[in-house]
Parts: structure tokens; C-alpha cells; sequence
């Protein structure tokens, strides 16, 4: 995935990273890198991953990267904090214009026996050399790459539950809760009513690539006019999917 910097107000869409714009002074010609994989997968403590970095632009790039580790409040917001259980090796780097730079990443600490743990590479474009001030903006390019190390014990997947269902005047908002011990990875949230299903054909699903970590729950607001809602359905990436009646307490 070749990923850009793209002028102020320009659409940036990448699927799988989270990305930031972050501005300082000076301007900047668009630059290209190519990351790949897109996540990563350890299996155990020690056993190290490649992420590979390739600099399509004309000019050298010069990255750092961050290990964090992910996880999620109650209300399903992203939280991250650095960490030293991942390590990322090097951890700063000039890559050369066609030249690739590969990034060894391995766990240091202990994974967990019986969950999977979550972490995310930041690789942050560094400033560029100081131009003449007053020159414009210059957007520096940040990638998030999930990490996931499996359990000790067994393997990883999750397990997705409606928690609840709430009529709104926007629509109805749906919390789901990951009972599992791996995260998943959503394609689309759907709610099927006593007048009618959202979404029909033709329009956006909701929760599209939306990650709900092991142990934690996630709000939707699908704001399509179903009725009475009666069944929650979802879908995932690669982890399969699920569907619930909604079932209304006396």
C-alpha cells in the first residue's frame, strides 16, 4: 500500500492504518513510502515479525518508530500508551529514494495465557530540514500498524454480543461487546426492524473496518428507520460473523 502526503483538504483514505497529518513550517512536495504488511502477527514472546518500509518519492524520507500499546475505554475509544514490550528495530531510519528499509519487530514482554494482547506501530515522518521560514506547510506522514500477539494458551478469536439496543430519533444505537479472547476486525453493522433493514442495498454500512479489542464494547449509531428493532447483524473481515435477536426485558 503506497501511502502519500497529500496538500491541506485533500481526501486521504487508507484501509487497515489509522493515519495523521501533523504540520509544521515549510513546504512539501508530495511524498510516497509503500508499508507492507499492513498488520502484524506474533505468535509468542521472542518470534519476530518484517514490516518493510519502501521510499517511492525522489527524495530521502526519514522515519521513527513508536511501539504503543492499544487498548479500549468502556465507551470503545481508542486509548494507546507508550510501551517498552514491543521492540522495533531501528527504531529511526533514512530510507533513500527506490531503497527499502526493513524493521524487525519482536515482544519483549510476556504475552497473555489466556488473551490476546494489542499494540500499534507509529511511524512518523521526520521534519524535514528547515527551509526558508514563511514558506507554506509541510504535512508529515503518520502510519498506525496494529500489532497482535497470540495467548500463551490456545489460540485467539473473538466472540461478538449484542449488549444493547437504544431507539434514538437518529436511528437505533447498538453496543456490541467482544466476549472473546481476540479481536475482530468489522466489515458491517446491520439492524433489521419491523419496518425494514438498514442498510439496504445501495447504502454505506456502518462499522466498516471498526476494531472491537477482546474485553471491550463499541457503540453504533445506525440511523436508518427500521421500526421496532428485532435483529442485530455482523460481519467481519476474517473472523466470521454473528447475528442476535434483540430481546426486550419486561
Amino acid at each position: 500500500m503506497v501511502l502519500r502526503r497529500q496538500p491541506r483538504g485533500a481526501a486521504f483514505a487508507a484501509p487497515c492504518l489509522f493515519l495523521a497529518l501533523l504540520l509544521c513550517s515549510g513546504f512539501a512536495n508530495a511524498a510516497a513510502v509503500d508499508v507492507n504488511p499492513v498488520r502484524l502477527d506474533l505468535t509468542r514472546t521472542g518470534v519476530s515479525a518484517e514490516l518493510r518500509i519502501r521510499n517511492e518519492d525522489s527524495t530521502p524520507v526519514s522515519m521513527d518508530v513508536v511501539a504503543m500499546e492499544w487498548t479500549q475505554s468502556d465507551l470503545g475509544e481508542d486509548r494507546l500508551v507508550t510501551s517498552d514490550e514491543i521492540l522495533a528495530v531501528p527504531p529511526i531510519f533514512t530510507v533513500q529514494p527506490g531503497a527499502e528499509q526493513v524493521v524487525r519487530v519482536a515482544m519483549l514482554g510476556k504475552a497473555n495465557l489466556e488473551a490476546e494482547r494489542t499494540f500499534r506501530l507509529l511511524i512518523t515522518e521526520l521534519a524535514p530540514p528547515e527551509g526558508p521560514q514563511g514558506s507554506g506547510v509541510t504535512m508529515r506522514l503518520q502510519i498506525s500498524i496494529p500489532v497482535f500477539v497470540a495467548p500463551q494458551a490456545g489460540s485467539a478469536a473473538p466472540n461478538i454480543q449484542v449488549q444493547s439496543v437504544q431507539r434514538t430519533d437518529q436511528g437505533s444505537y447498538v453496543s456490541l461487546r467482544n466476549d472473546g479472547n481476540g479481536h475482530v476486525k468489522l466489515r458491517s453493522v446491520s439492524i433489521t426492524g419491523s419496518a425494514g433493514t438498514f442498510p439496504a442495498e445501495g447504502q454505506k454500512p456502518v462499522g466498516q473496518a471498526r476494531y472491537i479489542l477482546p474485553g471491550a464494547t463499541v457503540g453504533f449509531m445506525i440511523p436508518g428507520k427500521v421500526g421496532v428493532p428485532e435483529r442485530v447483524d455482523i460481519t467481519s473481515d476474517r473472523d466470521g460473523s454473528w447475528g442476535h435477536d434483540v430481546v426486550y426485558s419486561e
